[in-house]
């Protein structure tokens, strides 16, 4: 009878070990896919943030095939709602580590006037007027990195950059 017991009761034991064991098991899957979620999220804002380098080094060398090239590629309004991702739309391959990447890309959005940039305000009869703010105008582009991860963990950053212009 004790021997009966005795077997009953380590069989009890070796299925809470068991089931001990595939939970533990599940918590560091689902701590790994956490940790790479995070990673591929990381990367693609630091992605976002080498974007607008690359956008104002590209206004500033006149590179406008970067961000404003006359296609659908570069015009923001054009792909801003959209969810899919073809790595060929991206120009920039960045942080690259065997299949996982970084890919970034701009578009142009808008220009416009910078508030309070009157070009001249008259002063009356004695002189042709005076400027009324420094003033210029702007270029807004939305730049957009997206990252994919190991176990397929994906992460989009989109930033919205106002470029001034003096």
């Amino acid at each position: 009878m004790v021997f009966v017991v005795a077997i009953i009761i380590l069989a009890l034991l070796g299925v809470i070990g068991l089931a001990a064991s595939d939970t533990a098991l599940l918590n560091i899957l689902m701590a790994a896919n956490g940790n790479d979620a995070k990673n591929a999220f990381f990367l693609a804002d630091s992605g976002a943030n080498a974007g607008h380098e690359y956008l104002e080094t590209a206004i500033a060398s006149a590179n406008s095939t970067f961000y404003n090239d006359g296609t659908s590629a570069t015009n923001a309004s054009a792909w801003e709602n959209t969810n899919g991702f073809d790595p060929d739309d991206f120009p920039v391959k960045w942080h690259s580590h065997e299949s996982e990447g970084t890919y970034v890309r701009a578009g142009f959005i808008e220009t416009g006037l910078v508030p309070g940039s009157a070009i001249q305000c008259g002063t009356g009869y004695g002189s042709a007027g005076r400027g009324a703010a420094s003033g210029g105008t702007f270029s807004s582009y939305l730049i957009r990195s997206h990252r994919k991860g190991a176990r397929n963990s994906v992460a989009e950053v989109d930033l919205g950059w106002r470029h001034i212009n003096q």
